[in-house]
């Protein structure tokens, strides 16, 4: 099987959906030799910031030159993004051989009668297979949804984190802030420490379970917390404090590679970790924290770019938690531009609020299409815009490219472009960029 054929029987694979359940996960990998086994692993779920820690954790591990793995989703451009090792994501050829080998073992399963595995449970199942054949030392594992009966929860992890807890994919995990609670507190293993900066009525849920399994739960606001902030090019300076730390290590200066109030807190979840992941393994350390921090990466979070001499920001807020981070982002660095939106949004998504959080009186809006069948349709979101009366004016455009096209060349240097509403459209958006700065 060729990458192109994998990447066929995976998309195959996307008509059975979202089928909550471990069952058909512990059976594939049973078949497989449970190469979930195979290394130490980091669990990582929350509403918003899960693949900024999952990087930052990563980038910290990298530093000491471990062999770490990390696995995170959606994709922006290529399905080889979600799958990552030794600094590099995985090859189309080694992506073909690892889903060769799963669905080998699948197709090996049907036969007998059993049920079928998602799209999202295959790539999981190809990830852990990868990591145990290329000896990985440690792989950080990013939740699809929720936690509870997400493809991911058959680790025993030496840490899990939970980032934080809004309201998202409510079909799905309920429609209370204690309900999406409970379902990401389902990976909480027993006498496995846990992190987390959920807040208020979430974190209440959080800490029920962790004391029921008895886990020590370290959360924002008591066991850590952001001490001082200061904005950086490209960045920020944060002194991050931890509790029961020698009095020289209780307050530790890190630059954060990412802009933003939110991305100070992810970067403070992800020290509290990794500062648990140093007690037990003494290969990582305070340098390491330090030095991999700066050095980390993560596409599509208040990424900036420069197209014709104009600013261009990618952004993936999706839901309400997302799009509050990115208004703050946006008070802070650009408080005085005008927007001019290339932006789209998916049917399950609260879109009118994310609307009426972002774009202001004299703003401008191109919406477009996400390249996938739950996307809104342009004249959807043109629809709430008037119903919202924000006086922004607002045009369709025919794709993602079309609208950067437009949104470039009307910009000048009173105004940002800013790509948002969907991740779905940040792949589209930095093929055009990458277009741009080669004929530049």
């Amino acid at each position: 099987m060729n990458y192109q054929e994998s990447i066929s029987r995976l998309e195959e694979a996307s008509v059975f959906g979202i089928k909550p359940g471990l069952e058909r996960m512990q059976k594939i990998l049973a078949v497989l030799g449970n190469p979930e086994k195979a290394c130490k692993m980091i669990h990582i779920t929350g509403t918003n910031g899960k693949g900024s820690v999952a990087a930052m954790i990563t980038s910290v591990l990298e530093n000491t030159n471990l062999r770490v793995g990390r696995f995170t989703s959606p994709h922006l451009i290529d399905y080889t993004e979600r799958i990552y090792l030794g600094g590099k994501d995985i090859s189309r050829e080694d992506f073909a051989k690892a889903a060769t080998v799963v669905f080998k073992a699948h197709d090996e399963l049907v036969a007998a009668g059993e049920e079928a595995l998602t799209e999202f449970e295959l790539l999981t199942a190809i990830a852990f297979w990868y990591f145990r054949e290329n000896k990985a030392d440690y792989a950080v594992m990013e939740v699809g949804m929720g936690g509870r009966f997400d493809a991911t929860n058959v680790v025993m992890p030496v840490v899990s984190v939970i980032t934080n807890v809004a309201m998202d994919h409510m079909q799905y995990l309920g429609n209370t802030l204690q309900e999406i609670a409970r379902e990401k507190a389902g990976i909480i293993k027993e006498g496995i420490p846990v992190v987390t900066a959920a807040q208020h009525v979430a974190l209440k849920e959080l800490k029920k379970d962790a004391h029921n399994k008895k886990a020590r739960i370290y959360f924002y606001g008591r066991d850590f917390e952001i001490d001082t902030r200061n904005k950086w090019e490209q960045g920020q300076v944060v002194v991050v404090k931890r509790k029961g730390m020698p009095k020289e290590l209780e307050k530790s200066m890190l630059f954060v590679p990412f802009i933003g109030a939110h991305q100070a807190v992810n970067a403070a979840v992800a020290a509290m970790a990794l500062t648990i992941l140093m007690k037990e393994d003494g290969r990582i350390n305070e340098n390491d924290l330090r030095e991999g921090l700066a050095r980390a990466r993560w596409q599509g979070r208040f990424e900036i770019h420069h197209a014709g001499g104009k600013t261009v920001v990618l952004d993936g807020a999706h839901n309400e938690a997302g799009a509050e981070a990115l208004q703050e982002a946006l008070r802070e660095q650009y408080p005085d531009k005008r927007r001019i939106f290339v932006f789209s949004s998916l049917q399950d998504k609260t879109t009118e609020t994310i609307i009426q959080m972002l774009v202001r009186k004299g703003d401008k809006v191109y919406a477009c299409a996400a390249p996938t069948p739950r996307t809104r349709t342009p004249e959807e979101i043109c629809e709430m815009i008037d119903r919202q009366k924000i006086r922004a004016e607002h045009k369709i455009a025919g794709s993602v490219a079309d609208a950067l096209e437009k949104a470039v060349k009307e910009a000048d240097e009173n105004d940002i472009v800013l790509v948002c509403g969907s991740l779905y459209i940040l792949g589209d958006a930095i093929r055009w960029l990458r277009k741009q700065e080669l004929a530049e």
